[in-house]
This record gives C-alpha cells, structure tokens and sequence, in this order.
C-alpha cells in the first residue's frame, strides 16, 4: 500500500513532519463512550523502523488515563489491522499454525467477520478462527509481546501543557509511573478531607465513596477510607475501590476497638482451663477479638460513613462483641488441635523418602496459620481451616502405603500454585487450592463448590 492509500484508510493530515489523527476509532479506545463524555485521542503516526516511537502514538492526557482500557490499544487502527492479524497468526505454534494457509486468504477472512473493540482482539480472533476454519487458538498460544513495536499501540501521556509524562508500549506500567502525580492532584482535589490521629467518629465527618478529579469527567477518582493508625485512626484518600474497602475495614475495626470495653478478660474467664493454654502466649484472644469485630460489622451491613451510621454500628458491635469473640476463641481452639495432630504426624515421617512431603505440609501449616490468622481468613472460615488441617493429617496417616500416588498429585497442586502466583486479582484461589487438596488426599472429609484441577486451571489461565 502506498502513501496515498494509507492517507486514504486513516483520514491522517500531516502535522509538523508526523502523521496526526482524530478518528471515532480513537474515542473507542476509551471507557466511557457516552455521547455527552465521549474522549476523542490525538493519534501520531511516525514510519521510522528501530526509533523509540516508531508505529501509532496516542496522546493520552493524565486526567483521561482512568477511561483508558488497554484491552481497547491492541486493536490498533484499521489501516495496520491486515499486518497486525498475519504477525498474530506467523507467530502461533507450528501445531496451531499448519491449518492456517494460506495466511493472507485466512487474515481476509478473519477481518471480515472482526467486530473491532466489542471484545479484546485476541478473544475476537479466536473466535472469528473457530468459525471460518474450526481451529480453536488457546489463550496461552497467543503473545502480544512479541510483535514488533510498530503494530503495538504507543501510549505517551501528558499534562495540561502537553508535557511528556511517560510514554511507552505498556499501559499498566506507564500508570504506574505517573501514579505518584496523579495522587499529588487527587490530595489537593479531597484538601480538608484528609487528617489523623482520631479516637471517635468527628461530628460532622461524612466519607464520600468516591472523589471525582475535576475536569475528568468521573475518569480520575479517589476512593477516602477510614485507616488504621495504630492507636489512633485517620482518613487518607486511596487509589482503588480494593484498597479502599481493606482500608474500611480495618480502620473501623480499629475505631470500634478503641470506642469499646475490651470483652478480653471477660471471655478469658468463660473458656476452660485447656482452651485458655491453648490460646495462651501471643495475640490469640486479640485475634479473636479482631475477627469477631469483622464478623458483627459485616453482619451489621458492612462499615460506616457517617456519624449516624457509626453510632448505629457501635451500638450493633457492642452488644455481642463478648459472645462473638469467645465463639472465634473456641473455633481458634479447634484450629490449634488439628495443626498440633498434623505436627505430631509429621514427626512420624523419618525417612529421607518423605521429605518432600513434609516440606509440603510445613509449608502449608505456615500458610494457614500465620500470626494473626483469624482475623486474615475470617471468622466464617475457621472451620474450613480445621478441615484443611484435618485432611493434611490425614494424607499424612495414609503416607506410607502411597508415597507415589502422594506425590503425584501433590505435583498437580503445586502446578497450579505456580500459576496462582501469578494471578493475585483472583480473590478466592488461594481457598479453591485449599479445596483441592481435601479432594486430592480427603475427599471424605467434604470439598466446598465444584472443585477439580481442571476447573482451576482453566480459571487461573
């Protein structure tokens, strides 16, 4: 294609020696795609092979960065889509690759059938390919990072002057890098919100869920929390609605604690004599305090935002803050017994055969009883902690007579604790591992959900 036709398909003007554009295309590379908030992009087009911003650069400024969705970038721009597509499809595995000639007839009939930006481009591809050749592309076959620069979208963000911010091929890490200004502009946008060092809920105070950043049309917010401080808690305005519902629920935690009679001495004295060893030393009944507070504010609907609320909550807390603690200190209990028996199984296990799994089951001991573990895994999973435990022991009665087959499935589960590692925005994966261990080593002890290997892996890729 020639120059004159590449200026044809893209609509470009030349702008001061580079190919500029506003196209409809580049408002769809933003979330928010109403008519009364349409963001319409500058785009550059820069033909110069190995230079740093070879390929299209869209101009994104910093208070727009929130309604940009990277899924939207990969789709590039029409006039470099049919290049885009033959380097995907050269670039699958030789398998996956040999039904797919020849290429150029297959990239026209896939382009045809392309819905650009109703779905990310890779999952529009593979499923345009599933119809018009019956091959279906796994995820993990694909690999953006592999293209050349110039069919990856270059992102440069500026500031109200036009200053470059940050420019580069990946948005999560230009956000990154402009996050420390953005939270610069958002503190001045929530002054007089922010402060420190409280011991009640301050008349008047009212925590908006979210602060917008003007002049960006709801894309740029911040999200104020309570924050635990210690001995005291303060208000700081957060970057993520995650951040700001741990920091909620932590700082009202706090605040309830220091409002209320401490139920510690009252439950000592209502466990027996073997639970009170049990939980003796360290911050147990502490801990069980924490999570029975946990417990009663989501019972009570969650945290407070305003004084009313507060005092609502309070009140709610107060008057079972005795009972819920002395019942998480009783399930803590039953949590220590069966890690005890575990250890007691795993000093069974001399032999130098056994030593990976020992590792193993060590390694998930530390895992479901770190300090603070009620209050980290919720009272409500208590009693899946003791059945965890209960099958680890368990697994470890069996041992001798199943080494091999033990092994064998402990290689499946630390496969898909690799992948899991990798995948931290799944919120529940660490207790669906959890859940397939008691179905690989003591299904009779129950498994929560519809748990197999192959479910999980299939949601962790």
């Amino acid at each position: 294609m020639g120059e004159t036709s590449r200026l044809h398909s893209l609509s470009l003007r030349r702008v001061r020696g580079t190919f500029s554009v506003l196209l409809g295309v580049a408002t769809a590379l933003c979330a928010e795609t109403a008519s009364a908030q349409q963001k319409t992009f500058h785009l550059d087009r820069l033909e110069m092979p190995g230079a740093p911003d070879d390929g299209v650069t869209a101009h994104v400024p910093l208070r727009l960065l929130g309604a940009v969705r990277p899924d939207r970038f990969e789709w590039l721009v029409p006039a470099l889509r049919r290049e885009l597509l033959t380097a995907l499809l050269r670039g699958l595995p030789k398998d996956l690759r040999r039904p797919l000639v020849p290429v150029p007839e297959v990239v026209g009939q896939v382009l045809e059938r392309l819905e650009p930006r109703r779905a990310p481009l890779l999952e529009d591809v593979t499923r345009v390919l599933a119809e018009v050749r019956n091959i279906r592309v796994p995820a993990d076959a694909w690999d953006l990072t592999r293209l050349p620069d110039h069919l990856r979208m270059r992102v440069q963000i500026e500031g109200t002057d036009h200053e470059v911010l940050a420019a580069g091929r990946d948005l999560e890490a230009l956000r990154e890098q402009v996050r420390p200004r953005l939270r610069a502009e958002l503190a001045t946008a929530a002054a007089g919100l922010e402060r420190s060092g409280l011991t009640a809920w301050e008349d008047g105070l009212t925590l908006p869920k979210t602060i917008a950043l003007p002049g960006t049309g709801q894309a740029v917010r911040a999200y104020p929390a309570l924050v635990d401080e210690g001995a005291t808690v303060g208000v700081r305005v957060l970057d993520t609605a995650t951040a700001q519902a741990e920091a909620m629920r932590a700082g009202t935690r706090r605040l309830l604690v220091l409002r209320l009679p401490s139920p510690l001495r009252t439950v000592g004295e209502r466990l027996g004599v073997a639970a009170a060893l049990t939980l003796s030393g360290g911050s147990h009944l502490e801990d069980a305090r924490d999570a029975a507070v946990d417990a009663l504010v989501a019972e009570a609907g969650g945290p407070a935002w305003d004084r009313e609320a507060y005092e609502r909550l309070e009140r709610h807390v107060a008057g079972r803050l005795v009972a819920g603690t002395t019942q998480v200190a009783e399930a803590m209990v039953a949590v220590f017994d069966a890690a005890r028996d575990v250890r007691l199984a795993l000093e069974g296990l001399r032999g130098a055969q056994f030593r990976e799994v020992r590792a193993d089951v060590e390694r998930q001991l530390d895992r479901l009883l770190p300090a603070g573990f009620a209050t980290r895994a919720g009272a409500a999973r208590l009693g899946d902690l003791q059945r965890y435990l209960r099958a680890a022991q368990r697994r470890l009665d069996r041992l001798p007579d199943g080494l091999g087959a033990d092994l064998q499935k402990m290689g499946v589960v630390h496969e898909l604790e690799a992948l899991a590692a990798g995948r931290p925005d799944v919120e529940d994966g660490p207790w669906l591992l959890e859940e397939l261990r008691v179905s690989q080593f003591a299904e009779s002890l129950g498994v929560k959900g519809q748990v197999s290997a192959k479910r999980i892996r299939r949601m962790l890729s």
